[in-house]
């Protein structure tokens, strides 16, 4: 017993460990194929000759992808384990990309749109959910660090297509190249995914609050109040995100006349950001707190956007889409680690819902942006969206002094 109880102690660290770098290549992942498709964007809407309300109606095809695939996600990670999905969740990422720039109409490019949303959706939650999992296990608050992940992988997936563009490497070939890298990448983190038998196991220990949180998802038809005012701040998180993932390079091409091959530079100062500020989201949330933390984030985002609309030169711009990704990096992850501490629903069916208010933002948000500037213009619709930016600290007040359940 003497021997044995060493390698016991040293397996589950090593699986710990091993379940942690699986979340963290898999957030990597999510953020590399999702901003890789961003460069890309100016290109598809060029050769397929759209404006920016039926441009915008194409991108809601992602949107509505991801909003059935979402609340479905949620439960069957109790039937299959988060390492199966994973694992088609981002195959399917992984060949949708380079076909989503051979579309060769608008209608099969909605179709691919629609497959992509639906795997960046689902994968949204798994993951999620095996982060607040992964968190549990080691008792860290590790949720901004794997944002930061998604970020960093966002940062190097908008970086290496815009070079790849730039140097006059073709939008499909650049896409398979994205390819390959998620595949090798896919190799190591699957395996080291959570089983379902894992998921079992966790549930099993928590066998109270399971119970209690089974009776609230029974009681309620709907999520409870709760739920849906912390899925209405990672909606307008996500927006703004979305903004910037979506729209910044066009809105760069239109407003300012720059070459689309430099389309992706907005996006990509935003991703430096929103790296910049994930990774040192530990220290900021011990330093201010998360109350604060929400506060200061949303007030620097608005005031980024505010730039972005004002700015009277691209490099302006520039600045004002980095202050944006600094101030948004740590409000979602925040408001995700509230959702995994909550006790009114069962928290992979709570996270669901959240996601699929999150990632709506992110891929339903953009295409109403794109309808609301073909009435108005993108300027006025980026003055809405900072105005809504602002909304969201009070929201985060209120849900603290309430406590709704």
């Amino acid at each position: 017993m003497i021997i044995t109880k060493p390698n016991v102690i040293e397996r589950a660290l090593t699986q710990k460990s091993q379940h942690s770098l699986s979340t963290v290549i898999s957030f990597f992942c999510l953020g590399l194929c999702t901003a890789a498709w961003a460069p890309l964007i100016p290109y598809a809407q060029q050769r397929l000759s759209l404006n920016h309300a039926d441009f915008g109606g194409l991108l809601l095809c992602g949107g509505l992808g991801s909003m059935i695939a979402m609340p479905a996600t949620g439960y069957l990670i109790q039937k299959l384990g988060c390492r199966s999905m994973i694992a088609a969740f981002l195959l399917v990422l992984m060949f949708t990309l380079p076909l989503m720039t051979l579309a060769p109409s608008a209608a099969m490019l909605a179709i691919l749109l629609f497959i992509f949303g639906s795997a960046a959706g689902g994968l949204g939650v798994v993951i999620n959910y095996q982060a607040v999992v992964v968190e549990k296990k080691l008792t860290q608050n590790l949720m901004s660090s794997f944002h930061g992940m998604c970020s960093l992988g966002g940062l190097g997936g908008v970086m290496a297509v815009t070079l790849l563009l730039s140097v006059g490497v073709p939008p499909f070939l650049s896409a398979v190249l994205m390819g390959f890298i998620l595949l090798i990448l896919v190799c190591v983190a699957v395996p080291h995914s959570l089983k379902k038998t894992e998921i079992l196991d966790l549930n099993t220990q928590n066998t109270d609050e399971s119970s209690h949180s089974v009776n609230m998802a029974n009681k309620w038809m709907m999520p409870p109040p709760l739920i849906l005012v912390f899925g209405l701040m990672c909606f307008i998180a996500f927006l703004t995100e979305g903004s910037a993932m979506e729209w910044s390079g066009i809105y760069l091409v239109d407003q300012f006349k720059i070459d689309a091959a430099y389309s992706g530079l907005a996006y990509t100062f935003f991703a430096i950001a929103m790296t910049m500020g994930r990774f040192s989201g530990h220290w900021v949330l011990t330093f201010l707190g998360e109350k604060k933390t929400i506060i200061y984030g949303s007030i620097l985002a608005a005031i980024g956007l505010s730039i972005v609309i004002a700015a009277p030169i691209w490099t302006v711009a520039l600045l004002g889409y980095f202050l944006m990704g600094l101030g948004c990096a740590n409000i979602v992850p925040t408001i995700f680690s509230q959702v995994g501490r909550q006790n009114v629903m069962p928290k992979a069916v709570a996270l669901s819902y959240v996601s699929t208010m999150a990632y709506s933002g992110v891929l339903i948000g953009p295409a109403f942006i794109g309808l609301g500037s073909e009435i108005l213009s993108l300027t006025a619709v980026f003055t809405v969206l900072a105005v809504a930016v602002i909304l969201i600290p009070l929201l985060n007040m209120f849900t603290r002094s309430k406590r709704l359940a």
